[in-house]
């Protein structure tokens, strides 16, 4: 019975600590280097071409810290850079923006996985 009990207790902190309440990971945002780019939330291809080296902003809707998911655009892999926490009007955190640069660009979808799980990759990028 005191082992039962003990695996209970393990499994259900292990479960509680894994739970990050993720609500929703979304690319929204491919730039050039000099910073120009384009919104793409609502697009199912870009509009300019990027390649060679690019950034790409990616928006996690999640009270949690510490999600870098990964972000590829067609083969290139995304290295992070930098993340910046977005509140609410009543400064209740929500999410936070997170921004990639990416080498080697030439086409595909842009991709975001979190632990092998995939969240967006509707967006082709020329």
């Amino acid at each position: 019975m005191k082992n039962i009990i003990i695996i209970l207790i393990f499994f259900s902190s292990y479960i509680l600590g894994n739970n990050q309440n993720i609500t929703g990971i979304y690319a929204i945002g491919v730039f050039h280097e000099n910073k120009l780019g384009e919104n793409i939330q609502h697009l199912r291809e870009t509009n300019g071409d990027y390649n060679g080296t690019c950034y790409s902003k990616v928006f996690v809707l999640s009270k949690s810290e510490n999600i870098l998911p990964k972000v590829t655009i067609g083969n290139s892999i995304g290295h992070f850079i930098k993340k910046e926490s977005i509140f609410n009007s009543k400064k209740i955190k929500i999410g936070e923006e997170l921004l990639y640069k990416h080498y080697n660009v030439t086409s595909g979808y842009i991709e975001v996985k979190y632990k092998n799980k995939l969240y967006d990759t509707k967006v082709f990028v020329k």
